[in-house]
Order: structure tokens, then C-alpha cells, then sequence
């Protein structure tokens, strides 16, 4: 508060006029923010209003397991469609990024920038609230807003890669007890669709994740889309190599013919063989990587045991010189 005030008190040449005018900001400031915060909650408050963004987001409100969004998610759509980027191949990417983190819906991308763009703004204005309260120089003010400003812009993007990472694991993870169901399943003698949908129903408990996206293929494939279409919009969710090998083992099994166990059995076999492989190779890593903590933690130990008491000794015997 003293350094806006001893900005003002320079800009003005008058103390009690630095006063009034910082005052005064505050309170046009404050009035300003209430008075906008009013008219985005009454605009989404607004039946008619907010009846206009449901449709234009494609929500009808008729079936019950269908939720409303927020008046919050409304609002960071308005945002996101505002200043959200206009090429479509960023747009594309974007909303790839965003499916294979999980988000799958109509507005993902809409309000992933807006929260991109009014994170940087929130943490600014609290780092430009904060600073005059620390005695710091100009320098280090502005190198801590530009360090804030530049975290509030990648955090959210961060926090998307590593969603995206860690449900790629839990899907990669599953995959092998899906696929070894799969096998059983159509040797059985069911066919490809109620395969996909009793391996879902079974790992519904175990494996959400997985068995949501195959619950989405069988409501594709009821839907009218064939088995192969929906199989490849899954590997594109996912974005997993194992499953787009499948995929593309199954569309030639379906387009010539032949046996669909037996494509199933012999990729099962391919992918235990890639998996032991895998772990191999993570085994061959062990030994360069335990380098750094040998270095760094146990020969620091080792030659403190190794030289200590001979360095001792011969401290003592200079000693006694």
C-alpha cells in the first residue's frame, strides 16, 4: 500500500491528493468488479439467456441422466468462444490433447482456454496485490510478474499432459486383461459387438476407464457405425499404439474374412511378447541409471569410510610437528 501510495504522491506532487485519488481508484475499482460480476451472473441467470447457450451447447434438458452445466462452465464458454484460436489445425490438436486426457465434451476446448487465458490475469492481479507489501526492487517486481504471469499460462496445459499421461498408463495398464477377455470371449463363440460389451460389463468395477470406452464403441456400433470405424475412433480417443495394432488387425480380419479368435489369439500372444520385451529393456536401463545415485550418495559415504581415518592420521601427525 505505501508504494502505490508513494507512486501517487509522485504523479501528484501532494500527499493528501495521492490519498484521494488512491481512494478513489479503490472504489471505482470495486464498484467496477461488482458491477461485472452482476451482469455475467444475471445474463446466465437470465431463463432466456441461459435457455440460448444450453441449445447453442446442444443440450435439450429431456433426458434426466443429462446434466445442465454451471452457470461457471457457461461462462468460461463465452470466454473460450471469444478468444479461443482460429486456425484449425491448432484447434484439431488442441481438442486432441483434451480427448486423450478425458475431456470428451462439445465445450472442452472453449473453456480450456479460458481458463489458459484468465489464470495468467488471476495471478497477476494477486502478484500486483502482493508485491507492494514485500520491500523488493523494480527489477525483482517484474521478473516475479513476468515468472507468474508465465506459470499461470502453462500450468493448465501442464496439468493436461500429465492427466493425459496418466490415463494413458491406466488404459495401457488394462489392455492386456481386456484383450486376454476378448479371446475367451470370441472363442466362445460370441460375436465381435457383445464381445466388446461383455468385456465392458465386466471390467465396469475394476477398469472404469476402459471399460467406458468400450461401452462407447458397442453404443457406436448399435448406433449404425461398423465395428472397424468404431475401433479406429478408439484408438484415436486413446491414443494408444496397442490399440490402434489391434484395430488395424481386426479391420483386415473383418475385410477378408477370417477368423476373428484367431486374429485376437495371435495379437494376444504379439503383445505378451512386446510387453516381456519392454520390461527387458526397462531391466537393461537399471544399471545406468543407479550411476548418478552411486556417485552422488554412496561413494561420498564410501570414501569418507575408506580415507577418514587416514586423513586423521596424517592431520594428527602434522599436528604434532
Amino acid at each position: 500500500m505505501d508504494y502505490l501510495l508513494g507512486l501517487f504522491s509522485r504523479f501528484t506532487g501532494s500527499e493528501e491528493l495521492a490519498r484521494l485519488l488512491f481512494i478513489t481508484a479503490i472504489g471505482v475499482s470495486t464498484v467496477l468488479a461488482a458491477v461485472a460480476v452482476l451482469l455475467l451472473l444475471v445474463g446466465l441467470q437470465d431463463p432466456v439467456q441461459r435457455r440460448l447457450a444450453l441449445i447453442k451447447r446442444g443440450y435439450s434438458g429431456s433426458s434426466a441422466a443429462q446434466e445442465a452445466p454451471g452457470n461457471l462452465q457457461l461462462l468460461l464458454e463465452r470466454v473460450g468462444q471469444r478468444f479461443a484460436s482460429a486456425d484449425p489445425a491448432r484447434t484439431s490438436a488442441t481438442q486432441t490433447l483434451l480427448t486423450h486426457a478425458g475431456y470428451r465434451s462439445a465445450s472442452a476446448v472453449q473453456v480450456y482456454w479460458a481458463v489458459r487465458l484468465m489464470m495468467p490475469l488471476a495471478l497477476l492481479g494477486l502478484a500486483v496485490l502482493v508485491m507492494p507489501l514485500i520491500k523488493v526492487s523494480g527489477v525483482v517486481v517484474l521478473l516475479a510478474v513476468t515468472t507468474v504471469t508465465g506459470l499461470g499460462w502453462l500450468l493448465p496445459s501442464l496439468y493436461v499432459g500429465k492427466r493425459k499421461q496418466a490415463r494413458q498408463g491406466r488404459l495401457r495398464a488394462a489392455f492386456p486383461d481386456a484383450l486376454d477377455l476378448m479371446v475367451v470371449c470370441v472363442e466362445s463363440g460370441l460375436a465381435l459387438p457383445t464381445t466388446i460389451e461383455r468385456v465392458a460389463e465386466e471390467m465396469a468395477v475394476s477398469q472404469a476407464e476402459l471399460a467406458e470406452e468400450l461401452a462407447l464403441v458397442n453404443a457406436q456400433i448399435r448406433a449404425g457405425i461398423t465395428s472397424t470405424e468404431a475401433l479406429r475412433q478408439l484408438a484415436m480417443r486413446t491414443g494408444l499404439e496397442d490399440i490402434q495394432g489391434l484395430v488395424s488387425l481386426l479391420a483386415q480380419s473383418i475385410r477378408f474374412g477370417t477368423s476373428v479368435a484367431d486374429t485376437l489369439r495371435i495379437y494376444a500372444d504379439e503383445f505378451r511378447d512386446r510387453r516381456t520385451q519392454a520390461a527387458e529393456e526397462m531391466g537393461a536401463k537399471i544399471g545406468t541409471k543407479l550411476i548418478f545415485p552411486l556417485i552422488f550418495c554412496l561413494w561420498p559415504s564410501f570414501f569418507l569410510v575408506a580415507i577418514g581415518p587416514a586423513m586423521i592420521g596424517v592431520f594428527r601427525a602434522f599436528g604434532n610437528m
